[in-house]
């Protein structure tokens, strides 16, 4: 077997309940926001994600369609809403806002937990090109994570057209900007530099290139040094916007939170202009990303604007089970009755309590359970339930199982 214990982990019980009260809670959140929930199909043509992901083909996991097309595992959950949503809703001024939680097949990577899957929820709205939009998009995925109780966080904005307009204006080749936008995902900043240094550039271009890197920390200052830098009007024009999504997230209580990262880059290939993700304290990942891609929808029809975001549910339980924010954990099951022979009337009595809605189980003696799973234990002897030191018969027995039965999550 070449399968490591942790990759076979299962998904027990406590954690699948856990998941349950955070997913209510954030699909409490997308409903606040006028969002309709959806699926996404699990399978997506191979090609589709080779264009937009290039630097993911190596870990999508990859099958054989009936007809012999190669399929993936979706690796990401905008592309094939986005491309579900042209072909339904061709009207391309109709607003979509949706919402979903679904399971994304790539790798992901957290402080104590990994794998090559994880549960994603996020929010997707088509069809509106306003600043105030993206500032939406930017409230909701922080209230995703204040409905957890996470206070502490901070927005990092960035926008991709700022890059993008730069690159235009040093009149670069696209070989050299996609090698440039790969350093910067990586954050390599030593052959960042080297690439840069490579290049024809003097003055305030070459100035404006070697500190894209550099241009993060709080909004007021890191914005006033990127205005500085401006080679053509296309990169005032994208600080223009993002200060507008600054207002809007001023505006909704949010301004503390949000510091500027112009050396944000994404794997995700869609991204049109702004980009942002979410931290929290001090965690050297981001719980969530996501940002506004405006030309996608038209490779698959209607020409749709759009922004939208996801959050990794596996890093926020992992964060929550650190930070002791998960909920404190009941007994599963009302009761377990152990017996030495099969009974009729005790096959009778456990078959009436759950069909009343209690949760119950039955073992033979010889086998061993998890007492903390129960909120009681009894065994059955000639027709009557030894429990705590009491002997109870079938109807005392149900009284207390309907004592119980608030006490189970």
């Amino acid at each position: 077997m070449n399968k490591t214990l942790d990759e076979m982990k299962m998904i027990h019980e406590e954690e699948m309940q856990s998941y349950g009260r955070i997913q209510d809670r954030v699909i409490s959140v997308m409903l606040s926001h006028g969002c309709k929930i959806v699926q996404t199909p699990s399978f997506e043509d191979y090609d589709s994600y080779g264009t937009y992901f290039p630097s993911l083909r190596k870990e999508m996991i990859k099958t054989i369609d009936s007809d012999g097309s190669v399929l993936v595992l979706r690796p990401d959950v905008t592309l094939p809403l986005v491309k579900a949503a042209a072909i339904e809703f061709p009207d391309g001024s109709e607003l979509l806002k949706y919402g979903y939680v679904t399971t994304v097949f790539r790798n992901y990577y957290g402080m104590t937990s990994h794998g090559r899957d994880f549960l994603q929820a996020g929010v997707e709205v088509l069809g509106d090109p306003t600043p105030e939009c993206d500032g939406e998009v930017i409230v909701t995925a922080a209230e995703f994570l204040e409905s957890v109780g996470i206070e502490s966080m901070r927005i990092d904005l960035g926008t991709v057209a700022y890059m993008d307009a730069l690159f235009e204006a040093l009149e670069i080749s696209e070989r050299q900007a996609d090698e440039l936008r790969s350093c910067m995902e990586k954050r390599n900043l030593v052959s960042f530099r080297e690439i840069a240094e490579s290049l024809p550039l003097s003055g305030k271009r070459r100035t404006a290139l070697l500190e894209l890197p550099l241009l993060f920390g709080p909004y007021g200052p890191t914005m006033s040094r990127a205005r500085s830098l401006c080679l053509n009007g296309q990169m005032d024009q994208a600080l223009d916007r993002i200060s507008r999504v600054y207002e809007y997230l001023a505006s909704a209580g949010y301004e503390k939170l949000a510091h500027q990262d112009f050396g944000f880059a994404s794997h995700m290939g869609y991204y049109s202009d702004l980009v942002f993700r979410i931290y929290v304290d001090d965690a050297l990942y981001s719980l969530v990303s996501g940002g506004r891609y405006d030309k996608l929808s038209e490779q698959f029809g209607p020409a749709r604007p759009a922004c939208g975001f996801g959050m990794n549910m596996n890093l926020l339980y992992e964060y929550m089970t650190d930070s002791g924010l998960l909920d404190e954990e009941g007994p599963s099951f009302q009761l377990a009755v152990s017996y030495d022979r099969f009974s009729k009337n005790l096959a009778a009595d456990l078959t009436r309590w759950r069909k009343k809605g209690y949760r119950v189980m039955g073992y033979r003696l010889g086998n061993t359970v998890d007492p903390s799973d129960y909120a009681a234990m009894a065994v059955y002897r000639d027709g009557s339930y030894e429990t705590g030191g009491e002997i109870l018969s079938p109807d005392e027995m149900e009284k207390k199982l309907e004592a119980m039965k608030s006490c189970c999550t």
